[in-house]
């Protein structure tokens, strides 16, 4: 084997085992990237608690013989907020059907059943149940998640 030669293998050689170095390393760091990604969802996904523990905050008892339109818009919206959270898995689950399902139950069973139309509107409370309120209302009864969850970050 002449130099030429001996050179030519050698290099070839060290293409070869950069090569693999560098997708060892691509591998790693794609890896690390995707691990990085499912955290930030994960956080991501818990932002919002704050945000919809103050809307439920703000929520009033509904007496049916006494309809106050502004605590209904604002009984309509929260549970417009929880429902979009839900319906787009845009909050955890688990968080969502533990700190708001007992009231989200409630607050729905009583205005889908008053047929009265609050004051300075023209709908009844149980017209103002979106189906995506609905729909987020069956999604919860049927999850039953009935013991303590906890989550990971």
């Amino acid at each position: 084997m002449d130099d030429f030669e001996f050179w030519s293998v050698f290099f070839s050689m060290l293409a070869i085992v950069s090569s693999v170095y560098a997708i060892v390393v691509s591998n790693k760091a794609n890896s690390i990237a995707e691990s990085a990604n499912r955290m930030n969802k994960r956080m991501f996904k818990r932002q919002g608690v704050i945000d919809l523990h103050i809307a439920w905050s703000t929520i009033r008892n509904i007496d049916e013989n006494q309809l106050i339109t502004p605590d209904i818009v604002n009984a309509v919206n929260t549970m417009s907020l929880t429902a979009m959270l839900w319906n787009h898995d845009v909050m955890e689950k688990p968080i969502l059907y533990q700190s708001y399902w007992n009231s989200y139950r409630q607050l729905y069973e009583k205005l889908s059943s008053i047929e009265t139309i609050p004051p300075k509107m023209n709908a009844r409370c149980k017209d103002l149940i979106t189906s995506e309120i609905t729909k987020a209302y069956n999604s919860m009864n049927s999850a039953n998640i009935s013991q303590t969850l906890t989550t990971e970050i």
